[in-house]
């Protein structure tokens, strides 16, 4: 609404496995192909709906991490990447042990692969997401309510895939060249703020910015007092506004 109301038309999807869309809800078998999926339905609608725009990507969470691989995938579509509290690098405070991690992918497969236990919610978890994500508790409790969200540890082969991604991202900043803003709250727990002040540092890039919010959690759109979800957006709006 707020992005509408600033004059910019806001066009989303719901992957497989999330939302609405086809698939066990909470379930990711292969990046790759969820990447595939977003960089046709964008290279479409630029094409299509908004011809001649200027057309943006927006991604928060593990958004961010997809909006940094579907712009390597098809750059010449968009002018920017905007960044909400990537998933450049899952926090290690909510990773279990390197060596749980590895006997997982030993018991699953490889990434991109799909197997039965791949699909059990028992992937380990250090501590329930929305009592790091969600700053007010009355948002918390909305988020716990909503019908669409995956409230379970995350699924074995979502985690795998995740992880691998993170791993890929975060060896890769010095190769990222986009046009891109970073908007990051510094006490994140879920997704880890020092990973965006890397990618800032890192890229080639010859136009990025980046916003550290004192005091903000991770759920920057959501989760935050009002005021604070204000000033993300109108600093979002901003940064997309003078690159039209």
């Amino acid at each position: 609404q707020r992005l509408v109301q600033a004059g910019i038309a806001f066009v989303t999807l719901e992957y497989e496995g999330h939302g609405k869309s086809d698939g066990p809800l909470g379930l990711v078998n292969d990046w790759e192909k969820l990447v595939d999926d977003v960089a046709a339905f964008y290279q479409e609608v630029a094409l299509k709906r908004f011809y001649g725009k200027p057309v943006f990507l927006m991604g928060e969470s593990m958004g961010g991490a997809v909006a940094y691989s579907t712009y390597n995938r098809i750059p010449s579509v968009f002018r920017g990447v905007v960044f909400i509290a990537p998933m450049c690098k899952i926090s290690d405070k909510m990773l279990p042990a390197q060596w749980v991690i590895d006997v997982l992918k030993w018991m699953i497969g490889p990434r991109g692969t799909t197997s039965f236990l791949g699909y059990l919610p028992i992937a380990p978890a250090k501590g329930d997401l929305k009592y790091v994500s969600h700053r007010v508790a009355e948002k918390r409790n909305l988020l716990a309510r909503c019908p669409t969200v995956f409230a379970r540890n995350p699924r074995l082969a979502t985690a795998r895939e995740l992880i691998d991604v993170t791993q890929r991202i975060s060896a890769s900043l010095k190769e990222f060249n986009a046009p891109f803003l970073i908007v990051h709250g510094k006490e994140d727990l879920v997704t880890d703020p020092n990973l965006s002040q890397a990618l800032y540092e890192e890229s080639k890039s010859k136009d990025k910015t980046i916003h550290l919010y004192e005091g903000m959690w991770h759920a920057l759109t959501t989760g935050e007092p009002d005021e604070n979800i204000d000033r993300v957006f109108n600093d979002c709006i901003k940064w997309i506004v003078e690159r039209s």
